[in-house]
């Protein structure tokens, strides 16, 4: 087991714990709350064990990442009667912690939460990080706050039951950071595949840890995104979030957000920022990884999706350029430049 924490301006120490099994760590917060609800999707009910806490069922994916949601988890609660002494414990993957954090920031006025991701996607992603969210007019996470959790728990034993594609799907997060920001953490995964695929219990705790220190040194530099160092981890997301929208979600995060890093390098590459060899580098770890996909989705549909993003201020998108494998800039695009560089650079989304 590995473990770290990393700070937070509201909430203090962060415990983050990898390869720690989740029995174990319940056990040892229940001797620190007056109660607790354990909040988890009922496609996974029957991996994580009875009798600890309360248990609160909700939708699994984005179909249940909603207000509506949010607010069965906060009549549940008050049901079991969870007081402000208690907390809120998160098993499922990102859409469940992001609903899950939601809750816990205001219910009471906000209560302490656990993450405990059961994904690759939300082991090295969503689980930390404090942004918590939910969709609304068909835009992905368009609702939500700021709401750091206290500890989060990487159980391994979780990867296990992932099916191979849901599995993989997380390694595209892993592939960011470390095209943007860890030159070792890239070649480390791409030199490694064919463990990867097995599942190398030890590969998996380094990659995973890897990258959470990696994101928690963004998130202690730049915690409520207003300094612009943030915006590193929203790289390959401005086209991935597009291409889940306009798919209707039905093109799954990971590969959007590989995909998107494809289009966003190949933009760079256009716009004289990133070294012309980083497009091909990207693709080349994606199809290694089995998450390169053919895709087409309404061209309007993804613009539309793009135009409404979060980054943009004005006439303007704020987004992360890679320069090269492990460093990246700000940059500043007009939206009208950046949606005619999709239509040019990105034929392949259809």
């Amino acid at each position: 087991m590995r473990s770290f924490t990393y700070r937070s301006q509201c909430s203090g120490e962060v415990k983050v714990l990898v390869n720690q099994p989740l029995d174990e760590e319940i056990r040892r917060l229940l001797e620190r709350y007056t109660g607790c609800v354990l909040i988890t999707p009922s496609s996974i009910s029957g991996l994580v064990k009875q009798g600890y806490c309360p248990r609160i069922m909700i939708k699994d994916g984005e179909e249940g990442k909603s207000i509506e949601t949010v607010l069965e988890v906060i009549k549940d609660s008050m049901n079991h009667s969870l007081d402000r002494g208690g907390v809120m414990i998160g098993v499922g993957g990102g859409s469940t912690l992001d609903v899950v954090g939601f809750a816990a920031a205001i219910y009471m006025r906000g209560i302490d939460h656990v993450n405990v991701p059961t994904t690759t996607l939300a082991m090295v992603d969503a689980a930390l990080g404090g942004k918590t969210g939910v969709n609304a007019a068909n835009l992905k996470n368009v609702i939500g706050v700021f709401k750091q959790p206290v500890e989060i728990v990487v159980d391994l034993g979780f990867v296990k039951t992932l099916p191979q594609a849901s599995y993989l799907d997380g390694f595209a997060e892993v592939l960011k950071y470390g095209v943007t920001m860890d030159k070792g953490l890239f070649r480390r995964l791409n030199d490694n595949v064919d463990r990867v695929m097995a599942r190398d219990g030890t590969l998996l705790e380094d990659l995973i840890y890897s990258s959470l220190v990696n994101k928690a040194k963004v998130v202690e530099a730049d915690e409520f995104d207003k300094l612009g160092v943030r915006i590193v981890l929203n790289y390959g997301h401005t086209v991935g979030h597009a291409l889940e929208s306009a798919s209707g979600f039905s093109i799954s995060h990971g590969r959007a957000v590989g995909l998107g890093m494809v289009c966003e390098s190949s933009i760079g590459v256009k716009l004289g920022y990133t070294k012309p060899d980083v497009p091909g580098l990207i693709a080349e770890s994606l199809t290694k990884l089995n998450l390169m996909q053919d895709i087409k989705v309404n061209l309007d549909s993804l613009l539309r999706a793009i135009t409404g993003d979060k980054k943009r201020t004005g006439d303007y998108l704020n987004i992360p350029m890679v320069t090269d494998v492990g460093d990246w800039v700000k940059v500043k695009v007009k939206v009208s430049d950046y949606l005619r560089l999709v239509r040019e650079v990105c034929g392949y989304l259809g």
